[in-house]
């Protein structure tokens, strides 16, 4: 009888360490596109200068943040490309090929010719690269989520979700303290080449990243599916919106409102502190980085309470959040106060980790052989017309208007458009088993 229980433990323990494996695989990469997307937020005024005609300081900042959101506009693409491949080939591949795409194109970044060696070529390059990082985020946040939550145990889905969801905000505090360090290192030069060393060394750590998926399982869950009960779906996205049309259009409006609130805050709010209120780069990027470090903490807590109640409370606070929380905190921001500004900044912190959630059970609504591709799809759609737009669309409202609550407006507008839905068409899926899906 001792046996069999030596034989159980030591399952059990694999069992156990890989999980562990899985969760750090999939935070590197996850980490790393944040990384990359909020250090070009943070250098968008040097990248301006550098990429972009000298002589209007307002235009070029306009082209920075335009090829900001092009990059989200290839994201469906990914979404399509690498939703097929997780969905048919698995998580474990998918993630690979995304990881080691994107640190290819942020490593390039850093080495691109700017306008005063190649002229008009250099925001062309600029926009490649970020058209293939855009292409290559399409297949990382979602799989990353699909792949840790399909190892995670039936009543902890939501804690690993969290832990995975926590890199996101570890990427954009690493790009902070990043960008900190090397503004302090290189002094004058960082707009020279100080800013281009950051987005090499995002590079590196991809390739960390792509090492750490090789050496991991592929989902149990997506196991079972294939020998199990039957071959992945030749068509994943054809099946998807064929059978779950409506569940595609509530995800694309909740999608909407998180990539707008996130974009915003992390994607926009630094330059519009630095720009239009007038705080110092360094304060500004001390700001943002304490807040993203009290997001961790918040979010883990709000996912133990998910793992114990359920997820739809969450998402529909978050929600209504979005719609009554932001104008006031742009009112806190225009006073100039730093308190009132750190308070501004927590009211995103809240709003967003309690939308965070709706992920999960995004997760949990579809069968695993569309879950991967169900999950890309809203997602990356959603962030290329909202979230990746953000910055650009805020800045011409505040140039176009001349009111520093403009931007505040347009996001509670939208959060009041999606929010019938966001109440009503997100259901309760605590309990959900994946593998019988």
């Amino acid at each position: 009888m001792s046996q069999p229980a030596r034989v159980m433990s030591s399952d059990g323990v694999r069992s156990v360490k890989m999980r562990r494996r899985v969760l750090f695989a999939s935070s590197v990469g996850n980490f790393v596109e944040w990384f990359d997307f909020t250090l070009y937020g943070y250098a968008a005024s040097v990248i301006a200068l550098t990429f972009f005609p000298p002589g209007n300081r307002a235009a070029a900042l306009l082209g920075a943040f335009a090829v900001y959101g092009v990059a989200f506009v290839a994201r469906p693409l990914g979404a399509v490309v690498f939703g097929r491949i997780g969905d048919r080939r698995g998580r474990r591949t998918a993630l690979g090929a995304s990881i080691l795409i994107m640190g290819a194109a942020t490593a390039l970044m850093g080495l691109l010719p700017g306008w005063s060696s190649v002229g008009v070529l250099a925001p062309v390059l600029l926009l490649v690269c970020r058209l293939v990082q855009g292409f290559s985020a399409g297949g990382e946040y979602t799989g990353a989520l699909t792949f840790t939550v399909e190892h995670a145990p039936d009543h902890r889905r939501a804690w690993y979700m969290g832990l995975v969801g926590s890199s996101t905000m570890l990427g954009a505090v690493g790009a902070t303290a990043v960008a900190l360090v090397f503004r302090s290192a290189f002094g004058d030069r960082f707009a020279t080449e100080g800013w281009r060393w950051m987005f090499i060394l995002a590079g590196v750590v991809a390739v960390v990243g792509l090492v750490l998926r090789l050496r991991v399982d592929e989902s149990p869950v997506f196991e079972a599916m294939r020998d199990q009960r039957a071959p992945a779906p030749a068509r994943p996205f054809r099946d998807l919106v064929r059978s779950h049309w409506k569940t595609l259009l509530v995800l694309f409006a909740y999608f909407g409102v998180l990539g707008l609130l996130t974009h915003m805050f992390l994607g926009y709010l630094p330059t519009y502190l630095n720009e239009a209120i007038g705080m110092r780069a360094t304060t500004v990027l001390a700001l943002t980085t304490a807040a993203n470090v009290v997001s961790i903490p918040v979010a883990l807590w709000l996912c133990v309470l998910a793992d114990r109640h359920g997820r739809r409370v969450q998402i529909r606070l978050g929600a209504v959040a979005a719609v009554v929380l932001v104008v006031p905190a742009y009112l806190l921001i225009g006073t100039g106060s730093v308190l009132a500004v750190v308070a501004a900044l927590l009211v995103f912190v809240f709003a967003v980790s309690l939308l965070q959630m709706g992920a999960l059970s995004v997760l949990e609504l579809y069968p695993t052989g569309v879950r991967f591709s169900g999950m890309a799809l809203p997602y990356n759609a959603a962030y290329a017309v909202f979230g990746g737009t953000a910055p650009l669309v805020s800045e011409l409202l505040v140039g176009g208007t001349g009111s520093l609550l403009a931007p505040a407006i347009y996001a509670s507008v939208v959060a009041l458009i999606a929010l019938p839905v966001l109440l009503k068409g997100i259901p309760e899926t605590k309990g959900t088993d994946l593998r019988g899906s």
